[in-house]
């Protein structure tokens, strides 16, 4: 499973990715709203940023399931979907995502 293969899955089995975006949106909207008029970003600025910080949440998620699954390229999709549904990643994922604060502190 690739780190594609993987977004595909957590999105289409949880809602961890629809929660995760909409926070990082929710956050770069509000930023844009303090900046001066002649700086804010377009809608399209801001899903470019939504996206960023998704590739990275997905690519720190895929490292851990990695290690996890001790996978290597040739590792076939189930052994991936049955480590993801034994530990309950979803879920886990899922409760974490719901609860993380994205901003400054």
């Amino acid at each position: 499973m690739n780190k594609n293969e993987l977004l595909e899955y957590i999105d289409s089995n949880s809602t961890t990715i629809a929660i995760f975006k909409n926070k990082v949106r929710t956050e770069q909207e509000a930023k844009n709203k303090k900046r001066q008029p002649a700086k804010r970003w377009n809608d399209a600025k801001i899903e470019r940023v939504v996206n960023k910080y998704t590739d990275d949440f997905i690519s720190n998620v895929y490292d851990k399931l990695y290690k996890g699954v001790k996978a290597n390229r040739n590792t076939p999709r189930n052994k991936w979907i049955e480590f993801i549904e034994t530990n309950e990643i979803l879920d886990s994922l899922e409760e974490s995502v719901s609860m993380m604060e994205i901003g400054e502190d």
